[in-house]
Parts: structure tokens; C-alpha cells; sequence
């Protein structure tokens, strides 16, 4: 049940930041445990770089992000069932910073 209500709470952030970064080009995931690809803009080769970027930008926030995928273009996310809903906007708020640093 809770992996269902950090999923409600993450879901729409994280398709709101795909809206927003035209490097984002899937969200994807169930429950609690959900990524997004990152690729080139315009396009669906994987960004790497870009990645990594975000990654380090959320990590110098205090945000531990995981990298992952096949080309080490996805952001992957599992977030704590115990997290309270405050803690895990905070940390969206870091993650939409560090997209807005890198991407802007």
C-alpha cells in the first residue's frame, strides 16, 4: 500500500519534470521503485553525460540518485517505504533543481 502511495506522489513530479526537460524521455517504473530515461533532445539516443550530470548535481544537494540502464542513461529511484511525504518532496524539489541546473 505504501509503495502505491509514493508511487501517486512521485508519478505526476516526475511526468511534470518530462514536460518541462525535453531530456527526460520516458518515465516508467511500479510503486515505489520508478526511473527516467534521460536522452538527447529531439531525439531517443541515451545521454549519459547528462545523467551523470544530474546525478552529481542532486548528489551535491544531499540527494542520492542512482544511475542505471544499458548505456547509464536512466535516473533510478527507490525510495524508502518509510520516507514521510515531506522528506520525499524534498527530495523531488533537489531532483527538479538538479534538472533545472543541468538542463535548464
Amino acid at each position: 500500500g505504501r509503495a502505491r502511495q509514493i508511487e501517486s506522489l512521485m508519478r505526476p513530479r516526475l511526468q511534470a519534470m518530462a514536460a518541462r526537460y525535453a531530456c527526460i524521455g520516458d518515465v516508467r517504473g511500479r510503486g515505489a521503485m520508478l526511473a527516467v530515461e534521460l536522452v538527447k533532445p529531439g531525439g531517443t539516443e541515451p545521454d549519459p553525460a547528462t545523467t551523470t550530470a544530474v546525478a552529481k548535481a542532486c548528489h551535491a544537494a544531499g540527494v542520492v540518485v542512482l544511475t542505471a540502464g544499458t548505456y547509464g542513461n536512466v535516473l533510478r529511484f527507490l525510495p524508502p517505504l518509510v520516507i514521510p511525504d515531506h522528506l520525499l518532496n524534498e527530495g523531488l524539489d533537489v531532483l527538479d533543481a538538479g534538472f533545472s541546473e543541468v538542463a535548464g
